[in-house]
């Protein structure tokens, strides 16, 4: 793994500045010496010492010295902002200035509300008591909602969680990961408190904690938005009531299976040849998903839409009682070999895996398959379908460390 200062001398002597000068937050633009020419050396410089290329496609994404270290060591795409309240979202502290007493930081609380719309999950996390914040997150006083609303552009609806409490903001973090079914280094924290941010980069060294204030576009760079990022935080908040409903079966019954999953989440599945219009959500699933990702390979919209061309793309859209999921999936087929197969870890475990490779030899079997291999490669983050081809049915014809290949000879296809 480069380290942050490896990396940041690295682009300081490519840039030509001094090193004490850039941070992970230094984008695009943000100084004189980094203008088009001096992003290309960077992506040529990258890929001759770190052995790292860079999809032509993708170097106007790639905007910031975070996002070309974390492409360097293989890092997760941030997801979620776990952001304090006081002097942070406002300035004042509400517990002691009282509602009237903090003014919002307008400016700021817009560019989070921006993030949120294009699918950044947004948390709150407090010091306080959640008598006194409870015009924003809770029920509250109705006269007191109204006087906190004035100039402020969040509400409640754009966090998908929050804790309020005087608790260590790193276990509330690793709380609120766990009910989001994230990894920690999803997680971009954001708090005035220097202290707070010591804290949580001591605690939990893989979440990202930002300067103050923040530049949050080198975390998140545009892109282009899918429907699943419109609809992102609805998307976890029904997750969490899934999660809930699916912990109250096992408290009531032990074992239960894939068919009682099926039938107490109501859950349809749509599996066939991806669409045009899908691309954009296939492109951003290859670069995001990490556990359920057979090969880790990360492709461009240009690449996806040559799959499909050349080969067979086959996508599984996913709904239940509580909510549309949208596309949840993808496999990449290229003659007989599943060459990629990649599924949001949400929806692992619910018995969609067997539905979506039954689709995959129906559609295959379209076009003349008889017989399906698969490849699974270890990326150090895949580890939940190193087994999910023997589940499956198809047998291990060969396997090293971190490979393992098979065979799928004697597919029942459903013409």
């Amino acid at each position: 793994m480069v380290s942050g200062r490896e990396f940041i001398e690295f682009a300081a002597g490519i840039l030509g500045v001094p090193a004490g000068a850039l941070s992970f937050e230094t984008t695009y633009s943000s100084i004189p010496e980094w203008d088009s020419i001096a992003q290309l050396r960077l992506v040529t410089e990258v890929a001759a010492e770190f052995g790292v290329e860079i999809p032509f496609a993708e170097v106007t994404n790639v905007t910031s010295l975070w996002e070309f270290w974390r492409r360097i060591n293989g890092g997760a795409v941030k997801k979620v902002i776990a952001v304090d309240l006081d002097n942070t979202l406002w300035d004042g502290v509400v517990g002691e200035d009282g509602v009237e007493g903090i003014r919002p930081r307008v400016e700021f609380q817009r560019e989070l509300k921006a993030l949120k719309d294009r699918g950044i999950l947004l948390v709150a996390l407090s010091k306080n008591n959640f008598s006194d914040v409870e015009w924003l997150l809770g029920d509250g006083d109705l006269t007191q909602r109204r006087r906190g609303a004035e100039g402020m552009t969040l509400t409640r609806d754009d966090f998908v969680s929050w804790r309020i409490n005087w608790e260590p903001k790193s276990e509330n973090l690793l709380e609120v990961a766990c009910e989001l079914n994230l990894g920690v280094d999803a997680f971009v924290f954001v708090d005035d408190n220097p202290a707070e941010r010591l804290e949580m980069a001591a605690r939990l060294p893989d979440v990202t904690v930002a300067n103050f204030p923040p530049k949050l576009e080198a975390y998140f760079p545009m892109r282009e938005l899918t429907d699943e990022d419109r609809h992102k935080t609805e998307e976890y908040r029904a997750e969490a009531k899934r999660q809930s409903r699916l912990a109250g079966l096992r408290n009531e019954e032990s074992g239960i299976g894939v068919t009682e999953i099926w039938q107490t989440l109501g859950i349809e599945l749509d599996v066939h040849v991806m669409a045009d219009g899908e691309v954009p959500r296939v492109a951003q699933l290859s670069q995001k998903a990490n556990q359920f990702n057979v090969c880790t390979n990360r492709y461009s919209e240009a690449e996806i839409r040559e799959l499909g061309r050349t080969g067979l793309v086959v996508t599984a859209h996913a709904k239940d009682r509580f909510g549309d999921q949208g596309l949840i999936a993808f496999v990449v087929v290229k003659e007989n070999e599943i060459l990629d197969w990649v599924m949001s870890c949400r929806v692992m475990g619910r018995g969609i895996e067997e539905k979506v490779e039954a689709g995959v030899e129906r559609l295959a079997a379209t076009r003349g398959v008889s017989e399906l291999s698969a490849t699974w490669r270890d990326s150090g983050k895949n580890a939940p379908v190193r087994g999910l081809f023997e589940r499956l049915g198809f047998n291990l014809t060969e396997e090293s460390q971190n490979l393992k290949m098979y065979v799928k000879p004697s597919v029942r296809f459903m013409v």
